[in-house]
């Protein structure tokens, strides 16, 4: 099957099931509300992202070992393969038992970091199934990267999408039934570690020579690399979590609990927009690795302008249909007293557009290994981003966390990643990218300031008004990017894409 047969085959796939999902996760949200208070929606926040910070050189090391995969997948090396996988098997054990213990350890300072503890029930016990259902996942996951290293994705899509709409409809009708949070969280730990024991199990027919095969000392240079990109790697998951796993910290300890509640209905939107369109960067992710592996530079620039440009597109329509109907939807979704104003609307989705452009040069990163050239980025941009949330949220409150995060984006990993990309792995000049970033961002805040002012005509409430508004923003918005791109080479180059396809 051909690199493009297997994109195709992975989007096909994962939209599908993804689409669904966060369908039935709005679903659930709102039966959610309709038993628990919003308190408990801020607690899985909070609990996230302590569980995010144990993880951080997990992502590393997992990370690292994944773009070690590529080369030996490309080349039909199973030697090297099954080398790589017993240690990342090793790894990833180690990881699960220390998330387990350090994760029981932090429980007793839980007062410390959410203001105004909410008065829930065994709130400590409710802390400790959110760690073993962390820890749990290590023990099996591991397998999956191979999988998707090797394009075949969409393995991962068909068993996780099922299993993922199973458990939500389970879940929040045991919830409904039981009312009992106890319950939906121990149906949720359950669900997960089949759903990890059924993919390994796969992973193991797929790979048979897993079990077959010895695994070998691996070559020192390959350790080293492996070692070096780890260490970069956890430097770029700290920098993750300082810039976006924070928030809910910041906002719980200098807001409180509720507006973390509030703001995770916001975050569940925009989640559910990145987990379907983070489906076409993990399907593209193993192609461009192995195409990286096999071409030279000069042959994947221009992969890398197709891709810049679809996204480029879909991140700029998508931000300002956030813009615009946000708010409007909470209000149809929850009840307006869910609502946050208007200008934490705005901060939201230049913070969604301004992680979404750096998707592609992260792709092409990745695929080039070059975690190490920018290990010093993640630094600043974490200490960047915490002093001016910290700062700004003292006055502005979520509004001035939202801003710190934006600030952290564009003074750091704006200009420093297409920089290392282009120097490291294109071998060229970065200008011709940040005029073309400039360019996109422009006609995105044209776009954003002709549908706000089309969409402020109707009325600000109601259902007719809300579908009205999608209408502008679906066709302002793709109609204006169509009139700005529609003789570019690369937009031509995905029309021929989609004929191939449907032919």
């Amino acid at each position: 099957m051909s690199r493009t047969e297997n994109f195709l085959k992975n989007i096909k796939s994962a939209f599908a099931f993804q689409a669904l999902s966060v369908i039935i996760n709005f679903v659930s949200r709102k039966l959610f509300l309709m038993v628990l208070t919003t308190e408990y929606l801020g607690l899985n926040g909070i609990f996230s992202n302590i569980l995010s910070m144990l993880s951080l050189s997990e992502m590393g090391i997992g990370s690292a070992i994944t773009y070690s995969l590529y080369k030996p997948l490309a080349e039909g090396d199973q030697e090297r393969v099954a080398s790589l996988m017993a240690l990342y098997r090793r790894a990833y054990r180690i990881m699960g038992i220390l998330t387990m213990l350090l994760g029981g350890a932090l429980a007793p300072f839980l007062p410390l970091l959410i203001r105004d503890m909410p008065d829930i029930p065994h709130i400590y016990l409710i802390y400790l199934i959110y760690v073993l259902n962390s820890a749990l996942s290590y023990f099996y996951s591991y397998k999956h990267s191979l999988i998707a290293a090797d394009q075949k994705r969409y393995v991962l899509t068909a068993y996780y999408g099922w299993q993922q709409l199973a458990t939500a409809i389970v879940q929040i009708s045991l919830l409904l039934w039981t009312r009992n949070y106890f319950v939906y969280l121990g149906f949720q730990t359950a669900a997960g570690l089949a759903g990890n024991i059924i993919v390994s199990r796969k992973a193991d027919r797929l790979y048979p020579y897993l079990k077959t095969i010895p695994p070998k000392e691996l070559d020192p240079e390959v350790r080293k690399s492996i070692s070096q990109n780890a260490k970069a790697l956890i430097l770029h998951r700290l920098s993750w979590f300082v810039v976006f796993g924070t928030d809910n910290l910041l906002m719980s300890a200098f807001v409180g609990a509720a507006a973390v509640g509030l703001y995770s209905n916001y975050t569940m939107v925009t989640s559910g927009l990145k987990s379907i369109y983070e489906q076409l960067f993990k399907a593209l992710t193993a192609g461009v690795g192995n195409l990286s592996a096999e071409k030279p530079p000069e042959e994947v620039l221009p992969v890398f302008r197709r891709i810049d440009l679809f996204f480029s597109w879909l991140y700029g329509f998508s931000a300002v249909s956030l813009a615009v109907l946000l708010n409007p939807f909470i209000s149809l979704w929850l009840g307006a007293d869910y609502q946050l104003s208007q200008n934490i609307v705005w901060l939201i989705a230049l913070n969604f557009y301004a992680t979404g452009m750096r998707k592609t040069v992260l792709t092409f990163r990745t695929a080039y290994g070059l975690y190490w050239q920018e290990r010093f980025k993640p630094v600043a941009e974490s200490l960047v981003n915490l002093a001016a949330s910290i700062i700004l949220a003292i006055p502005f409150g979520v509004a001035g966390i939202l801003a710190g995060t934006l600030i952290s984006t564009m003074t750091t990993c704006f200009w420093v990643e297409p920089v290392i990309l282009y120097k490291h792995g294109f071998h060229l000049p970065v200008r011709s990218y940040f005029q073309q970033y400039a360019f996109n961002t422009l006609v995105t805040l044209l776009t954003a300031a002709l549908a706000w002012y089309l969409c402020s005509l109707l009325p600000q409430s109601g259902l007719l008004p809300f579908l009205g508004k999608m209408a502008i923003c679906a066709l302002a918005g793709n109609l204006t990017y169509l009139a700005v791109y529609f003789r570019r080479e690369e937009f031509h180059y995905f029309i021929d894409l989609i004929r191939q396809y449907l032919m």
